[in-house]
């Protein structure tokens, strides 16, 4: 998937590049390319990639590796803050400079998948398979709410909701949480679920 967005004069284009190697045969190249040190040694999961025109011109472009969780480009991945890119690929969050793209921090936003990051007032959330996480514009973690499971469903349930004054939550053996925008538990409900009378396990 390609989403975009149109910046001031600048036509902006993050996607998916899974034809990228860093080896100089690689069929796709980029000027600048950004992966936390600790994945430096595995193989990337997830690349993403950028690039800015002024018109019909590239003026610049860069590419963002990471090994943990598997992710994609999607609408929620992406969004532009004070005239940077924040983007988030597998587990961490990048803020990249418009229109140059240099990196201005890189942050783990979850120890294994970052599913989305949202904007809220001048800082972002950010849902993860491991937790919810709040991260101010200069990248620093605020907090981090977690549980005994995951945040994910298989049966297609939403596991995470921005409220107005607070965030839902539902977690991968039913248990539901409502949290606060300063990572404040407000409820815990455990939902059990009830098996036909026939079925004894």
């Amino acid at each position: 998937m390609k989403i975009t967005f149109q910046h001031n004069n600048y036509y902006i284009e993050v996607f998916d590049d899974s034809a990228y190697t860093q080896k100089p045969d690689s069929p796709t190249q980029y000027d600048k390319v950004y992966e936390p040190e600790i994945d430096k040694e595995f193989k990337s999961s997830s690349q993403h990639a950028v690039a800015i025109y002024d018109g019909e011109k590239q003026i610049s472009n860069a590419i963002i590796l990471a090994a943990a969780g598997a992710t994609s480009v999607t609408e929620d991945a992406a969004f532009i803050h004070d005239n940077n890119l924040i983007l988030r690929c597998s587990n961490v969050v990048v803020s990249l400079a418009i229109p140059k793209l240099e990196l201005n921090w890189m942050t783990p936003a979850d120890p294994i998948t970052c599913f989305s990051i949202h904007k809220y007032r001048e800082d972002y959330i950010t849902y993860g398979e491991i937790s919810v996480s709040r991260i101010d514009k200069k990248g620093n973690v605020l907090w981090q709410f977690g549980s005994a499971d995951i945040f994910l469903k298989l049966d297609g349930d939403s596991c995470f909701t921005m409220n107005d004054n607070s965030i839902s939550l539902k977690n991968f053996d039913g248990t539901n949480y409502e949290i606060d925008y300063n990572g404040k538990l407000l409820r815990t409900l455990t939902t059990i679920e009830k098996k036909p009378w026939w079925k004894f396990w």
